[in-house]
């Protein structure tokens, strides 16, 4: 049995949570995020970048939230 294109993007959407959810609870580094996102073709990328701003609109991130983890950093 041969996978349909709605099983593979379905699939795509599970490894996107995968990983997401990954690197936000410090599993999977940022950088080896980073890595497997790089690996994707143009138009994966696209879905990914959207999948995390519904997540990051879902958590209501406001812009003082970016600014202070940019403080956090070293």
């Amino acid at each position: 049995m041969t996978e349909t294109s709605s099983d593979r993007g379905h699939t795509f959407r599970q490894e996107i949570e995968r990983v997401v959810n990954e690197v936000a609870q410090g599993l999977r580094t940022l950088d080896t995020g980073t890595a497997w996102l790089s690996g994707l073709a143009p138009a994966r990328r696209q879905e990914v970048l959207q999948e995390v701003a519904g997540h990051a609109m879902q958590a209501h991130i406001t812009s003082a939230d970016g600014r202070a983890t940019e403080a956090e950093q070293p």
